[in-house]
């Protein structure tokens, strides 16, 4: 259990804890499902008591461990469908309350985007635009592969959950985003796994469909949806919900124990162009020569993760937009094609037109 003494202060690595309500939540659904929660905190370092103080913080070890055993308990009986249902706004703070007084959706997705490692620090949102959609991808940043079908639909069953219940029905219906036979015209969620075979209990009661056994997790919404409004449309209250998260979040990126990690993600958070070395150190309220010394102790360079950044995105324009290679070059701010078509040779062994052709291969990478 993480406490905020100050001996602990420095172990709490920002992003690698993980809200006690969450796990909380978890401990309650298990338990609803008719099975004995306590068995899920044998050998952890707290209690069920522990996490009833709303600013308890649990260590994302402790976390994995404890959600791994709840998908063992619960998994086949669709525990991350009946999560989902549980974390309802007000359990994500000032994160929830930042995108339910968001004018637009586009400004809920934003923050959700930006803030959701202080929620979830194992997944981190890049976001994209593929013609008339938007592309939100969900990529896994700690090797825990038994927990990444969980964790991925969860997670998406939650957002999407939200984004219903958050939307302003009026406007939504205005715009042609109506309820059809209870789902949200154009909205899916992409998942790697297999459907599973409690996924049909739950189909009718989800707002969109789950499409399983897809190359990526991801969620894809229309892009005029990013013009509707948020039931609680507050410009006010929004902007200062977000200069919190963006204190909580400033503050764990200076505390990050993986500087290398942290640099992906904020990377990953940033729409293009992205920043220099120096603008990155300034982020980190570093100096770039402190970055630079801090990056090669991980056996790494600013270059090669934003370069790694670069890859993932190109790979993502390629597969789900029809822009030519030269537009797509423009987007990641080559400054001519010839330097992009060299890039992407190094990176995949191949063209930017053979990728295109020849499928999806190599995927995106997961981690820094």
């Amino acid at each position: 259990m993480a406490t905020g003494t100050p001996d602990n202060e420095r172990q709490m690595l920002g992003f690698f804890l993980v809200p006690g309500v969450y796990l909380r939540v978890l401990a309650e659904t298990v338990r609803k499902l008719g099975h004995n929660e306590r068995k899920l905190y044998e050998g952890l370092s707290f209690t069920a008591g522990d996490l009833k103080a709303n600013d308890s913080r649990v260590f994302v070890t402790d976390a994995t461990i404890m959600a791994q055993r709840a998908r063992e308990l619960a998994g086949d009986e669709g525990l991350s469908f009946a999560l989902a249902r549980e974390l309802r706004l007000t359990i994500h703070g000032t994160l929830g309350f930042a995108a339910l007084t968001s004018p637009t959706f586009e400004g809920a997705l934003d923050s959700v985007r930006r803030y959701l490692q202080l929620r979830a620090p194992f997944l981190t949102m890049n976001q994209s635009l593929a013609g008339d959609q938007v592309l939100v991808q969900l990529c896994a940043e700690f090797d825990v592969p038994e927990l990444y079908a969980f964790l991925a639909e969860t997670v998406s069953a939650t957002l999407i959950l939200l984004t219903e219940q958050l939307l302003d029905r009026e406007d939504a219906e205005a715009r042609g985003f109506a309820l059809e036979d209870g789902k949200l015209p154009g909205v899916s969620v992409h998942l790697s796994a297999p459907e599973p075979r409690y996924y049909r209990k739950f189909a009718d009661q989800l707002p969109v469909r789950f499409e399983y056994g897809q190359p990526e997790q991801m969620m894809i919404f229309p892009k005029a949806m990013l013009d509707v409004r948020m039931r609680l449309a507050d410009a006010d209250a929004s902007a200062m919900a977000r200069e919190q998260c963006e204190f909580e979040l400033q503050k764990a990126l200076k505390e990050q124990g993986d500087i290398a990690l942290a640099v992906r993600n904020m990377l990953r958070m940033t729409p293009g162009p992205l920043p220099s070395l120096e603008a990155m150190a300034d982020r980190f309220c570093v100096s770039s020569r402190t970055l630079k010394r801090r990056l090669a102790d991980k056996e790494t360079s600013y270059r090669e993760i934003l370069e790694s950044v670069l890859k993932d995105r190109a790979i993502q324009l390629l597969r789900y937009t029809n822009q030519s290679v030269s537009e797509i070059a423009y987007e990641l701010d080559y400054a001519d094609l010839s330097n992009f078509s060299r890039a992407f040779r190094k990176w995949t062994g191949k063209s930017a037109s053979e990728f295109r052709a020849d499928g999806p291969d190599p995927a995106p990478e997961v981690g820094p």
